[in-house]
């Protein structure tokens, strides 16, 4: 109770006493940009905005538990799913600090039974950016049917060896649980602790992080979010019944405020040196962005380190702008809650372009669901459509007129994957009508025309497409080009 009481008094200092009216406009317009979401239920979980560590905003919304109807509040706690990868990134740069493993170690010293062939070359440094080969043993139907029955790495350990690695180590980024596994194995083994109680030591218990946990599935924990995603019909949100294993992607439970611990720690010298820090932050190649547990893109005239997680009906983004002093926290309970809802607040806070959530958008989130989560296609086509209903075209902005084009675009390309080229076409056809000066519409119409083998037809939209392309941008250009040699390959043709 003394905890919540001092938030809250916090709270009234920063809206009393935020000094500038740069910080009073930050507060207001977080605030709209999260009843819009409120509004349309496209959101449920707690939102966090702070300054050099200062809190600006921050707010439960919506329920943990609908079924007994329980508010999230700031102490409710949400698994961050693939955002545990930030936790073990740390544990590894502390252990390499500490000369206890080394980044170049190779997978054949910590596992001498591993029958990889390329065990030997995979050295940690590519287990922690993806560049190992590996890929995902959740995948494995295996692991489906088992995974209620996995306690600890070594249940999984002998699923995972089924599945040899398809790249060379160090050749390409591919995102891979398989090696995130690893890493937490070798923790356990450097450590002699579960890896449970090697967090707890290491880092929750350094940064008073006292509401975060790993939870291995079944486990009771109080002021925990139940995970939801929508039903089919988008009329309610369904229990999802299925838990991130504390092994797999998942695992980690913890609040906003917590994490808020976290990030500042960051900034000193509590958990790593500067030097591991800047080893960790900073991209490997072959990926751009994808550094060391954590994805560093600039964005805006900044720089983002950050990373966020969805699986078993939640969602979150943890975001650190070290250059601006800004952090933003999302959790969500609702299976796609948090990335729209993070993308808007870092648009506004660093001067970009946003638009608060509206009824078009509602449709378009609700299409792109059903397409990606369900491979409903048709309903998503018709769902798509009614956010391009005549009564809602003059409030949708071009930014989710341009999202709902794609997403219409992408469920034609999904048609004709199948070889369905009537529907497909039916469906180009259509943006063709909504997107008159898209290049992309011609384009598609004229790719599903070649498929079907109607030339004729693909030749006339390859040239509508040439003549609505303004060849202002070199993408635009490049895109130019690319038609040119489609149309050229056609007219050729005997």
């Amino acid at each position: 109770m003394q905890k919540i009481l001092g938030i809250f008094i916090i709270l009234i200092s920063v809206f009393l006493l935020a000094g500038t009216s740069g910080h009073k406009s930050i507060i207001q317009k977080t605030d709209d940009i999260v009843q819009a979401e409120k509004k349309y239920d496209l959101f449920s979980g707690t939102i966090l905005v702070a300054k050099d560590g200062k809190i600006l905003y921050v707010k439960g919304i919506g329920e943990a538990n609908k079924e007994y109807h329980i508010g999230n509040r700031l102490e409710t706690r949400f698994n961050i799913s693939s955002i545990q990868k930030c936790f073990i990134a740390v544990l590894i740069m502390q252990l390499n600090e500490e000369g206890k493993i080394s980044l170049t170690d190779s997978l054949r010293k910590y596992f001498p039974e591993c029958p990889y062939n390329s065990a030997d070359q995979i050295q940690i440094r590519h287990l922690l950016n993806h560049t190992s080969g590996l890929g995902d043993y959740r995948k494995s139907k295996d692991y489906q049917h088992q995974a209620d029955t996995f306690r600890t790495i070594d249940d999984i350990l002998p699923l995972v060896y089924q599945d040899q690695p398809v790249l060379t180590p160090g050749e390409k980024f591919r995102y891979s649980n398989t090696g995130m596994l690893f890493l937490k194995a070798i923790i356990q083994k450097v450590t002699g602790m579960g890896l449970g109680e090697a967090l707890k030591k290491r880092i929750f218990d350094p940064l008073g992080m006292d509401q975060t946990v790993l939870l291995i599935g079944g486990d009771v924990l109080s002021n925990r979010a139940t995970g939801y995603t929508l039903s089919k019909d988008l009329v309610k949100y369904r229990r999802v019944l299925e838990e991130p294993s504390g092994y797999a992607g998942g695992g980690i439970y913890t609040t906003v405020l917590d994490l808020l611990k976290f990030d500042q720690a960051l900034y000193r010298e509590q958990l790593l040196g500067n030097e591991s820090k800047n080893i960790m932050f900073t991209p490997v190649k072959p990926s751009r962005f994808y550094a060391y547990g954590w994805i560093v893109v600039p964005f805006a005239g900044t720089t983002v380190i950050y990373h966020g997680g969805m699986s078993g009906g939640f969602n979150s983004e943890f975001r650190r702008y070290p250059e601006k002093g800004y952090t933003i926290i999302v959790l969500s309970n609702y299976e796609q809650g948090a990335f729209e809802l993070a993308n808007k607040i870092d648009s506004m806070l660093l001067g970009e372009g946003y638009s608060l959530a509206i009824e078009a958008e509602l449709y378009y989130r609700r299409g792109n669901f059903l397409h990606h989560r369900y491979k409903a296609y048709e309903a998503a086509y018709q769902v798509l459509l009614k956010a391009l209903a005549p009564d809602l075209n003059k409030e949708t902005n071009q930014r989710i007129k341009h999202r709902i084009e794609r997403e219409i675009n992408a469920i034609g390309y999904a048609y004709l994957a199948k070889k369905e080229y009537d529907m497909a076409i039916k469906i180009f056809e259509s943006n063709v009508r909504h997107f008159p000066e898209s290049v992309n519409v011609y384009d598609s119409l004229g790719d599903a025309y070649k498929k079907k083998g109607d030339r004729n037809l693909a030749i006339r939209n390859y040239k509508k497409a040439l003549k609505v392309n303004p060849r202002q941008t070199d993408r635009q250009k490049e895109r130019y080009n690319e038609i040119s040699e489609k149309l050229k390959k056609l007219t050729n043709k005997k």
